[in-house]
C-alpha cells in the first residue's frame, strides 16, 4: 500500500506509491558501455581551438604552461556569456510599496567546461578527470566567496536537454548570489532545530542510520557514502555525503577530494549504465558563505534523474510522489559493476 515518509531535515513529506513502483527495464547496452560520439565539433564554443569564442578563462588546468585561452587544457572555467547576474552594481533592495520589492541582480555565473572531448559523457571520464572537476568547484567557491556581497555559491550540472542543458559539450555551472536560496535556508534551519533538540548533526545521524540499515546504500569507501534517501522525492534520487562531519565543501582536503572522486565516479557510472544514460540534475548543497554552521550543517551532493514529470499535485502542494521504492532502486544500482 502507499506509504508517506518524512524528510528528517526539512520535515517535508514524500508519498512512496509502492503499488505503482516498477523495476527498471534492463538496459539496452548489454554488450558494454554506451558509445561516445565525436571528440571535436568545429562549431562548438567549448571545443579545442574555439577558446576565442568564450569569455576569458578564470580557471584552467593544463599539462603545460601554454598561452592562456588557447588549446592544451584539461578543464576550463569561463564567465557565462549569457549570465543573469553580474557585479556591475551593488545589491540594494528597493520597495515601491508593501508588496513590490526588487533589487539589482548582483552576482556571477560561470561555466565549467569539464573536458576537451565534445561528446564524452561525464560518467565515462577517467577518475582523475572527475577529481579535476571536483577540485575546480572548490577553487571557484573559495574565490567567489571572497566577494562581500555574495551569500551563497551554487555548483550544479544539467545533463541532457530534458534536464535543462542548452549545449551538448559536457559542462556544469557555478552561480554566486547575494541571497541564500530558500531550499538551503530550509535545510540550515531544519538542521539547526535538530541539533538543538538532539545535540547532534542530523546528517551525521542519517549517515549512521544508512550504514546500519544498508538497504539504501549504493557505494561507499572509508570517507564517503552514496545512498538513496529514506524519503526520496523521485525515482533513483541519490545523495553523496562525507562520513566525517563537515559543513562546507571548500574545506575538503586534496586527499578527501580524491576519495570523493572515486565515489562520484561510481555513482555516475551506475546511473549511466543502469538507467540508459538518463537526463539528470546534480548539485552541491553547502554552507552559506557568511553563516556559521559548522556545528549542525553537513554539505552533500544530490543527483536527481529525470524519470518522472513534476505535475499538478507536486506544484500545487510542494509534496512529491515517488513511484519507485528507494530500497529496491538502490539494490538495482548496487548490483551494477
Amino acid at each position: 500500500m502507499p506509504e508517506m515518509r518524512k524528510n528528517p531535515i526539512t520535515g517535508d513529506w514524500t508519498i512512496i506509491a509502492t503499488e505503482r513502483a516498477r523495476r527498471p527495464h534492463k538496459p539496452t547496452t548489454e554488450d558494454g558501455p554506451l558509445t561516445t560520439g565525436e571528440a571535436r565539433d568545429p562549431n562548438c564554443f567549448f571545443c579545442y581551438g574555439n577558446e576565442h569564442t568564450t569569455p576569458p578563462e578564470v580557471l584552467v588546468y593544463r599539462e603545460k604552461p601554454d598561452l592562456p585561452n588557447s588549446s592544451g587544457w584539461s578543464l576550463r572555467v569561463v564567465t557565462n556569456k549569457f549570465s543573469a547576474l553580474n557585479l556591475d552594481k551593488e545589491f540594494c533592495e528597493e520597495q515601491d510599496n508593501s508588496l513590490n520589492v526588487c533589487c539589482y541582480a548582483r552576482g556571477t555565473a560561470e561555466v565549467v567546461i569539464e573536458s576537451p572531448h565534445h561528446s564524452l559523457n561525464t560518467a565515462l571520464y577517467p577518475e582523475q578527470q572527475i577529481e579535476l572537476l571536483l577540485r575546480a568547484y572548490k577553487e571557484r567557491y573559495i574565490t567567489l566567496a571572497e566577494e562581500p556581497s555574495i551569500k551563497y555559491v551554487t555548483m550544479f550540472k544539467n545533463n541532457g536537454s530534458p534536464a535543462g542543458a542548452s549545449l551538448s559539450h559536457p559542462h556544469s555551472q557555478i552561480i554566486a548570489t547575494p541571497v541564500v536560496p530558500p531550499v538551503i535556508q530550509d535545510e540550515v534551519e531544519g538542521a539547526k532545530k535538530y541539533y538543538k533538540e538532539n545535540k547532534s548533526c542530523v546528517y551525521c545521524d542519517m549517515v549512521k542510520n544508512e550504514i546500519k540499515d544498508g538497504s539504501r546504500i549504493i557505494y561507499e569507501n572509508d570517507e564517503f557514502i552514496s545512498f538513496m534517501p529514506y524519503a526520496s522525492r523521485s525515482p533513483f534520487e541519490t545523495w553523496v555525503m562525507p562520513k566525517f562531519h563537515n559543513d562546507s565543501y571548500y574545506k575538503l582536503t586534496d586527499r578527501q577530494l580524491k576519495s570523493l572522486s572515486e565515489v562520484w565516479k561510481k555513482v555516475l557510472y551506475k546511473i549511466y549504465i543502469g538507467l540508459d544514460n538518463p537526463p539528470y540534475n546534480y548539485f552541491i548543497h553547502t554552507s552559506p558563505v557568511q553563516e556559521k554552521t559548522d556545528k549542525f550543517y553537513h554539505w552533500h551532493m544530490e543527483l536527481i534523474p529525470k524519470m518522472t514529470i513534476m505535475a499538478g499535485f507536486e506544484l500545487g502542494t510542494g509534496m512529491y510522489i515517488n513511484i519507485a521504492v528507494p530500497e529496491q532502486s538502490a539494490e538495482y544500482l548496487r548490483a551494477i559493476n
